[in-house]
């Protein structure tokens, strides 16, 4: 344990507490604070007992997969968090059908499916998280979505303190969306479907071409995946407006705030160059959504979240970054 850990008084699960991690060390970005208590359960046992553990503390909550997607404060996290990533277990329910922990990482999903002969899973190699985090977030890529191959969900209820399991019904999909809030549930396994493949060589070559073309445009620093989400096709717009590419066009490649930078393979990803903060990304992600705001009239929405414990500057650019355009009149963080 480093020497200046903190130790809260009152570990909610002393022999499996650790209290010496980092956001730099959960996080596809390599940045952020202290971790009060992490807690890394092996299977739904060890849930179960966490959960019964939580149930008599009032403390807070936060979980953690791959670590993509996320900003985790520079003060770091209070309370507990659960890091899913050895709930990893896979259970074939049917020659089409897979039971998958949480934390089972998106490459091996897609990998299981093309080694069974089948199709629908293919979207998953190239993206940078686990299961949990992609059915949260009804993830998606290569024109297919998360919600496509889900067909139940396990969760435990903050609220209720009790497990549900939940049809995809219940899960009222939309783009990058659905009805599992971050703050209150859980995601502890999925059942997925698949179907049968006509031509496996297609899937498996589809999945190659997927992999190639992220290391190509894709950067390969530190990073938290895309920034901003695709903003959806309307009426009025009936024509994909790629973020990468409206930011492309007002040079933002070359823009730097601090130890963070937008990658000069993709303008929607930023890039930690080194000791970078989440303060410096939060100031770079500002100034992205006005400039997109400024040259298209669009409004766009950050798929990287910001968790932990946000010191006031933090919550101010936050709340620039989550509030419309035109009623925002950017907060002061000076």
């Amino acid at each position: 344990m480093a020497a200046d850990a903190f130790v809260p008084p009152h570990l909610l699960w002393p022999e499996r507490a650790m209290t010496d991690m980092t956001g730099a060390q959960l996080s596809t970005y390599r940045m952020g604070g202290l971790v009060d208590e992490l807690y890394a359960p092996n299977n739904l046992d060890d849930v179960r007992t966490f959960c019964q553990r939580l149930r008599t503390t009032q403390r807070p909550l936060t979980t953690i997969g791959w670590g993509g997607n996320i900003i985790i404060a520079k003060q770091g996290i209070r309370g507990a968090t659960l890091w899913t990533r050895k709930l990893d277990w896979v259970e074939q329910g049917s020659p089409t059908t897979f039971t998958l922990g949480a934390g089972c990482h998106l490459a091996k999903v897609s990998k299981l499916a093309a080694d069974n002969g089948l199709t629908g899973g293919e979207f998953f190699i190239g993206i940078p998280g686990t299961i949990g985090g992609a059915v949260r977030m009804n993830a998606g890529a290569l024109g297919q979505q998360t919600s496509d191959v889900v067909r139940e969900v396990t969760l435990f209820d903050r609220d209720t303190q009790q497990i549900h399991t939940w049809p995809v019904e219940k899960l009222a999909y939309r783009y990058r969306h659905s009805a599992i809030n971050p703050a209150r549930h859980v995601v502890l396994q999925v059942v997925v479907q698949f179907k049968r493949a006509s031509n496996s060589g297609q899937v498996k070559q589809a999945m190659a071409d997927s992999v190639h073309f992220r290391k190509t445009h894709h950067p390969i620093e530190p990073n938290g995946g895309s920034v901003f989400r695709n903003p959806t096709p309307t009426e009025e717009r009936p024509e994909p407006w790629p973020v990468g590419k409206m930011l492309d066009s007002l040079g933002a490649k070359t823009w730097v705030e601090g130890n963070v930078r937008i990658s000069p393979r993709h303008a929607n990803f930023i890039i930690n160059t080194g000791g970078g903060t989440s303060t410096e990304v939060l100031t770079l992600m500002t100034r992205m959504k006005t400039a997109v705001w400024d040259a298209f009239g669009l409004t766009v929405v950050p798929e990287n979240i910001l968790i932990g414990d946000v010191t006031a500057e933090e919550a101010k650019l936050w709340r620039n970054l989550t509030t419309p355009p035109k009623t925002m009149g950017i907060e002061s963080v000076g």
